[in-house]
């Protein structure tokens, strides 16, 4: 019985590493969208992970720019699993407890400089705000880049937007941390919340636009 459970597990594993984490880093992404080079690019020295991630969004790009800027703890929320976020402390959301589902005004002034926050205690700098096309938040560690996060926004049509989220990052030193993140933060982060977090952007941008499209 131990036996046959500890092969299950090794066949789970290989599966994961094999298929399931090449798909998952590159969700809705194209091989062109993969080889792109975009904002953040190459700040991360040595990333030790990687992911791109796409989505068609029926609505123009102004419109989901407000929903991307507006993002983070004390902000708009993720769009994604509220649940995994409110863990991260009380009041976690700008209104209500649950991510906005509204374009909300007062968050719409983000500039370079300012701060994001992920949790309490964990914030990222927005390096590069450039609407309605990039948001570029950053970690660093002295002068060293840690992580690149950044959003690009692609006009297909004025009424289509394609969506791109591409992170780097080089952190958790030791095989133990890396062995935890490989199996647990990444397919939690990547594989979960980001690709929530743009379905989450795509479905109140596009009803947003549909809205406001009526007679």
């Amino acid at each position: 019985m131990i036996k046959k459970t500890l092969i299950f597990i090794l066949v789970l594993i290989v599966l994961y590493i094999v298929v399931v984490r090449p798909w998952m880093l590159r969700m809705g992404a194209t091989d062109e969208e993969i080889g792109a080079a975009i904002p953040g690019d190459g700040l991360v020295a040595d990333p030790n992970w990687k992911y791109t991630q796409a989505v068609t969004i029926n609505a123009p790009r102004e419109t989901v720019w407000a929903y991307v800027v507006q993002m983070g703890y004390k902000r708009a929320g993720w769009y994604n699993w509220d649940f995994i976020n409110r863990m991260a402390g009380p009041g976690y959301f700008y209104e209500g407890n649950q991510s906005a589902n509204r374009i909300i005004p007062e968050l719409q002034d983000l500039r370079e400089g300012d701060k994001i926050h992920l949790t309490p205690q964990l914030g990222m700098e927005a390096e590069k705000v450039q609407p309605p096309q990039t948001l570029m938040l950053t970690g660093k560690q002295n002068e060293d880049y840690l992580v690149a996060w950044t959003y690009q926004l692609q006009a297909v049509d004025e009424e289509t937007t394609r969506l791109l989220v591409r992170w780097s990052s080089n952190q958790n030193e030791g095989w133990r941390l890396r062995l935890l993140n490989y199996l647990i933060i990444e397919p939690g982060g990547a594989g979960i919340q980001q690709w929530q977090n743009l379905q989450g952007i795509k479905i109140r941008a596009e009803k947003e636009f549909e809205a406001g499209a009526r007679p």
